[in-house]
């Protein structure tokens, strides 16, 4: 990998890109310093405390004592096996939203927090930690390291690699985490701190780590991201070659599922055969799992008739269960049913999205992905859709996705995404009797004189349209007051906080509504948040106007304004007071784009 960003030499401003990929088992962290004059190189933390030797992934887990960490990474895999009720681990698993395909209520258990610590604090925690030691390492690889890191500190760029389904809300804690360990402060963590889709960041790292004759202009194809809790589905038609340009064909799929269900599967599967054997103790069937996920998960093919899981002494013997000299003998039966668990969801996601795509090829990345039986499967269930599986490498690295992440940085393949949701505002329109038959009972006439009615969705984009980089859609709006009611200073009052409701929608349709007739969000559309400006100093300048049937008003128009800036998509509210142009906070949409 010491080529992929080829030798034009960075111009931009002096910073460093720190790109963390924080998973349910394993975290990684990989950094580059963008130094003008200089080809940019990627280089992984390797450095970590804890570990005899160089690795470039360590244990996410967080221990902790009254609540106040007290370990993390491999430093605190001792805590686990003697206190694991102070320990953080699969913590990845209590953010996935509701949104992502669900198992079954059995395979959702989630390993409880300590006590008194929030999955903010958990996250605040791990991230401190890993720039901490991302730092170390910094200062010990490059030339006067520790001056340069003093200089650019507060300009390092962040990247938090996550799941296709995280949106807003897990975007928002994580924000707030990234806050709190100090990563980027509040005032400039919206531009300091980035999140990246990992399928995206993983078709980054394949295209340059795979590169050869199969991607061609027009080629569709897909990227099948299997990690330890869950498989993200992405699909890209090439629009150009040389340089590569890809466009996001479709919304991005989420599954719930991946390496930790399988081994959740084996410990029921140990639980069931071990029943009446002095073996059935749960430190025991935990030795087994461990054994079984060193040894035996990385090569499982689902062709070999015995597996042997190595987990006792020699005088450990029970000739009834297939134990002999502290081994435990499993066969293909005993453990393919495990595998297929999660081998099942992802081929029926990938059934499910990739034909209607027209997908030539799927790449398949990720640590789950490297599995043998897992690529057998899926490439003889593509073959009945004559697609080819290409599989990139991991090694168990975990590399795709945080090397990935700084080659995205750079590069920037993908063009244009599709939207996730149909994305709107909450608005007041006129009253369409064919529209809004059922709420007559709840017009209202407004201050113009016009019939109007409230809590009706206003769609801005809808679900699945690809949106260029030069994406801008501005809408116009406007409010309004009775001028023979309102004095000057309720006026100002009333301009001081003018603000409009984004929601998005999931589903394929597009609804009249996103409220309910008593003003509560109706099921299925979602608060994004609320753009908001303070318009009293236009309350001096205001005329009064004539409306329909006379109606005496005072009218303020402003603009809302959606544009897609980087990989975001935006929002801000703009108005005019007299000639000079006004401009609310810019809102980031990070829902739309799981990026």
């Amino acid at each position: 990998m010491s080529d992929y960003y080829s030798e034009k030499k960075y111009e931009g401003p002096e910073t460093i890109v720190v790109a963390m990929d924080i998973g349910t088992t394993q975290s990684a962290v990989s950094f580059a310093h963008f130094s003008p004059g200089r080809v940019v190189r990627s280089k992984m933390v390797t450095l970590w405390p804890g570990c005899s030797t160089t690795v470039d992934k360590i244990p996410s887990i967080v221990s902790y004592r009254n609540g106040i960490v007290k370990a993390c990474g491999a430093e605190a895999l001792q805590d686990l096996e003697e206190q694991q009720d102070n320990v953080a681990y699969w913590f990845k698993l209590h953010m996935h939203p509701s949104l992502i395909s669900q198992p079954n209520p059995s395979e959702s258990e989630l390993p409880p927090l300590p006590v008194g610590v929030t999955i903010e604090q958990v996250y605040a925690d791990m991230m401190r930690y890993l720039m901490d030691n991302t730092q170390k390492s910094f200062e010990k690889t490059n030339p006067k390291g520790g001056d340069t890191w003093a200089r650019v500190r507060d300009s390092i760029v962040v990247v938090l690699a996550t799941p296709n389904a995280w949106d807003i809300r897990e975007q928002a804690r994580l924000r707030q985490a990234a806050i709190r360990a100090s990563l980027v402060t509040e005032e400039h963590a919206g531009h300091l701190l980035q999140f990246v889709a990992e399928s995206e960041a993983s078709v980054h790292y394949a295209l340059v780590n795979h590169p050869g004759d199969w991607l061609q202009k027009n080629t569709v194809f897909a990227v099948v991201d299997c990690g330890g809790s869950t498989v993200d589905t992405a699909v890209y038609r090439c629009v150009s070659a040389t340089p590569v340009s890809l466009n996001e064909t479709c919304p991005s799929e989420c599954v719930q599922t991946g390496g930790i269900f399988v081994n959740r599967e084996v410990k029921k599967m140990l639980n069931n055969k071990l029943q009446g054997s002095a073996f059935n103790d749960p430190d025991i069937i935990k030795s087994m799992v461990d054994a079984f996920e060193k040894e035996v998960n990385p090569t499982f093919d689902g062709i070999q008739d015995r597996y042997d899981l190595k987990f006792g002494v020699i005088r450990d013997n029970d000739p009834r269960v297939g134990i002999e000299r502290g081994r435990i003998a499993l066969s293909n039966e005993d453990l393919k049913p495990a595998f297929d668990v999660v081998t099942d969801k992802v081929c029926k996601n990938c059934s499910e999205v990739l034909p209607g795509q027209k997908a030539e090829y799927v790449l398949l990345v990720g640590g789950f992905g490297d599995s043998p039986y897992v690529q057998k499967v899926l490439s003889e269930k593509l073959r009945a859709y004559h697609m080819e599986l290409i599989t990139v490498e991991d090694r168990g690295r975990k590399a795709a996705v945080r090397e990935g992440a700084i080659i995205g940085h750079i590069k920037q393949f993908v063009a244009a995404r599709a939207a996730k949701a149909t994305f709107g505002g909450c608005v007041r329109p006129v009253y369409d009797k064919k529209l809004h038959r059922d709420r007559k009972h709840l017009v209202q006439l407004y201050p113009d004189g016009k019939k109007r009615v409230d809590g009706a969705f206003h769609v801005w984009i809808e679900k699945g349209a690809i949106l260029q980089g030069s994406f801008a859609h501005k809408l116009p709006y406007h409010v309004a007051w009775d001028a023979a009611k309102t004095s000057k200073n309720e006026l100002i009052r009333g301009l001081e906080t003018v603000e409009i409701e984004v929601f998005a929608w999931e589903g394929s349709d597009i609804p009249t509504w996103c409220k309910d007739e008593h003003g509560a969000t109706l099921k299925g559309m979602r608060l994004i948040c609320t753009l908001s400006a303070n318009l009293s100093a236009l309350a001096g300048s205001l005329q009064i106007m004539t409306g329909h049937r006379g109606k005496k008003f005072y009218r303020v128009d402003y603009d809302v304004c959606v544009y897609f800036g980087g990989t975001q998509l935006r929002a801000k509210l703009q108005w005019h007071q007299g000639s000079i142009l006004h401009e609310s906070e810019v809102k980031v949409m990070p829902y739309v784009f799981r990026v």
